[in-house]
């Protein structure tokens, strides 16, 4: 056996065994900071902290085994699973704080984390290209940790040393949907992470700033649901804001920020917010807690379909459902109208329109159509707010 501790940037969160001939944890570990252990350990409010609940974040923090190009990524690096390329790296992340260490190493975070010291790209452009690396890949990559199905990669720009996420898609369309999306979010005055485009081998990229500081982790709707005990009298939505409020976030603003990606999801015709795409951002340190921006609005704009039309259909996450479209029915769930300048959506559907086309990748029929049919959501969205302003008069 092998004695283990999981970091919370400086702070030990938790000691546990791992036997080293199977790569598993065994038996129940021992917490030593019950505020920053990962939610993915909390069930019901009550700490987890057996073996395989262990294993079980621990495989859940690597790549997805669905992303596109991992298979080619680790027979060239000779792993045989994602597990195995973050036993490599740590499991340090640029989306948290937290990482492992043998017991009875001196590793310091200062020397090893990704935010303040630099790491190999190789791997990140294998994964987002055709990129062959002509020397062995370094398992020193933040990508190992790195969430979602689409290509990605972080990189670290040379100018100030910020570091990146670079995207691709899967139609090519993706990333300019990203770039839509946080040009609409700033209309509105929404908080947003801000995407810009860019190109690498002849590929369609969008690329986003570091959203959190080097003592913040992202924490997603999903974990926090996950962690308390539901209360099933409430809507999903309510649930989601409870759970919020009691991790710490003011809840005029969380109900603020729910009611952002609900409002930009309709308008983009999202049809893939799920659970781990928004949540809170929380300081590892302090533990204050705040709404993450708006991020994620890639699979939008009837991306990867054939027919362009204004039917609805089936929206996340909190109407979700294979039977029942229900994008309208998800948009009366926004509560604070008075918030936002619809006037400023007059010229949006043609920016967007406009957007599109100057890639050359989207035929100029089809965003004629895109344009009409977001005309159409812009009027969708006035009616929405006329009528909610009626029944609340009345």
């Amino acid at each position: 056996m092998e004695r283990r501790v999981l970091m919370c940037r400086t702070r030990p969160v938790l000691a546990f065994d791992v036997d080293r001939r199977s790569g598993c944890a065994s038996g129940v570990g021992e917490v030593l900071d019950r505020d920053r252990l990962p939610l993915e350990l909390i069930t019901h409010g009550k700490e987890a902290v057996y073996a395989r609940r262990i294993d079980a974040w621990w495989s859940h923090r690597a790549i997805p085994p669905t992303r596109d190009g991992i298979r080619r990524a680790l027979d060239v690096m000779g792993v045989h699973s994602t597990v195995d390329l973050l036993n490599g790296s740590l499991g340090l992340s640029l989306s948290d704080q937290y990482w492992v260490r043998p017991a009875d190493s001196d590793l310091r975070w200062q020397d090893v984390n990704f935010f303040d010291t630099p790491f190999d790209e190789d791997l990140g452009k294998l994964l987002l290209t055709t990129y062959s690396s002509s020397h062995e890949l370094s398992f020193n990559v933040p990508d190992a940790s790195t969430g979602g199905d689409l290509p990605k990669r972080w990189t670290i720009r040379a100018a100030d040393g910020m570091r990146v996420m670079v995207k691709a898609g899967r139609t090519g369309q993706e990333p300019i949907n990203e770039v839509i999306a946080s040009r609409l979010a700033e209309k509105l005055g929404i908080p947003a992470v801000r995407y810009t485009l860019g190109e690498f081998e002849n590929r369609l990229l969008c690329s986003c700033d570091e959203m959190l500081t080097d003592r913040e982790e992202l924490v997603s709707a999903w974990q926090l649901l996950e962690s308390v005990k539901r209360n099933n009298r409430l809507s999903m939505r309510d649930q989601w804001e409870c759970a919020a409020t009691r991790f710490g976030c003011d809840a005029g603003a969380i109900s603020h920020a729910t009611d952002d990606w609900l409002l930009v999801d309709y308008l983009m015709r999202n049809t893939d917010r799920h659970y781990n795409n928004f949540g809170v951002i929380r300081d590892v340190d302090t533990l204050s807690v705040r709404p993450a921006p708006l991020f994620d609005t890639g699979a939008s704009l009837w991306c990867g379909e054939l027919v362009i039309d204004d039917r609805d259909y089936k929206a996340k996450p909190f109407y979700a459902t294979y039977k029942t479209s229900t994008a309208r029915r998800q948009l009366k769930l926004v509560r604070s109208w008075d918030r936002y300048d619809l006037d400023a959506l007059s010229t949006w559907p043609d920016e967007a329109a406009h957007r599109l086309s100057l890639t050359n990748m989207v035929a100029p029929a089809r965003i004629d159509m895109i344009r009409n049919a977001l005309v159409r959501r812009v009027g969708d969205v006035r009616k929405a707010r006329d009528r909610s302003v009626r029944d609340t008069d009345r």
